[in-house]
């Protein structure tokens, strides 16, 4: 309540005590009016202000922090004067920027994950990519299907010729799929567990398990297609 020519105001006592953004403010009750009618003032507009301060100390110490609230009659928020968030709305918002900042990370998180994956199938795309420059897959499927018939006519003119039980591509024998793989531990070389198709005279070859290096040069595709299906 700032003073006017004609009509002065005089200072009763300081009830309370705040801070907001590094400046402090004092409530001010004045002579002769309601607690609704006190302001909130800035320490350079309040004369004698360390006389007020040490009574208003003391009645804390004696009478505590509430020593002047009186039902009834309550005193003006210092968010009535200079604008400040209430305690409701403080908590809200920072609720919010919590479940923000942890919806922002999960986001990162996932946009990393998903970035790993990407560049794993760009990996696998570009060995692919690669290996089909160099052979020709349809000409390879010809020249396969050409053994196949080729193994087919020799294993009915020649009953005398006997394949081993166990399957492999060195025999003729197609791939059905790659079981499982595993890694021996001692040497950290990676295994592959091989199914074959039935042969033209009706046997199943045995499965056999086989390193990377068989499998690269015999069925490089199988292998890159089993390895692509594992890291989706």
């Amino acid at each position: 309540m700032s003073k006017k020519k004609k009509d002065l105001y005089f200072i009763e006592q300081i009830l309370d005590y705040k801070q907001y953004n590094g400046q402090k403010y004092y409530l001010v009750k004045w002579q002769g009016y309601n607690l609704r009618d006190c302001t909130w003032e800035k320490p350079e507009k309040i004369p004698n202000i360390t006389q007020y301060l040490c009574e208003y100390q003391q009645n804390v110490k004696n009478l505590g922090s509430n020593f002047y609230q009186i039902e009834n009659d309550e005193p003006p928020l210092l968010e009535d004067f200079i604008g400040v968030p209430s305690q409701q709305k403080q908590t809200v918002l920072q609720q919010q920027q919590e479940q923000i900042k942890k919806l922002t990370d999960q986001f990162s998180q996932l946009k990393q994950e998903l970035q790993q994956v990407q560049k794993q199938q760009e990996e696998i795309l570009q060995m692919l990519l690669h290996q089909e420059k160099k052979v020709h897959y349809s000409n390879q499927q010809q020249d396969s299907e050409n053994i196949q018939d080729s193994i087919s006519e020799l294993s009915q003119k020649n009953t005398e010729v006997k394949l081993p039980n166990e399957g492999g591509f060195e025999y003729g024998d197609q791939l059905d799929k790659i079981g499982q793989a595993a890694q021996i531990k001692q040497t950290g070389i990676k295994m592959y567990y091989l199914l074959w198709q039935k042969r033209p005279n009706g046997i199943i070859p045995k499965n056999r398990w086989v390193n990377s290096e068989y499998l690269q040069k015999y069925d490089i595709k199988s292998l890159c297609y089993y390895l692509f299906k594992k890291l989706q």
